[in-house]
């Protein structure tokens, strides 16, 4: 165990070293429109998700709602 967090402090401290601490970098307009349609395609796929099982979820819902009253 005393060898595997040796390793781990190794594999940190060496990605502290080369990694840069500035990366003077930009996303550019392509690139944060793509994030964008990204989020809005995940919220709406998740949506159109909860669409197609929109049954199974109430009749679970009511399941549960028939055994709490018996």
């Amino acid at each position: 165990m005393k060898g595997k967090g040796a390793l781990a402090l190794l594999i940190v401290l060496t990605f502290w070293l080369i990694l840069p601490s500035q990366a003077y970098a930009y996303i550019d307009p392509g690139t944060g429109s793509l994030i964008f349609q990204l989020i809005i395609a995940a919220f709406v796929g998740g949506l159109f998700t909860l669409k197609l099982f929109w049954h199974r979820i109430k009749k679970f819902f009511r399941s549960l709602k028939s055994e709490k009253h018996e």
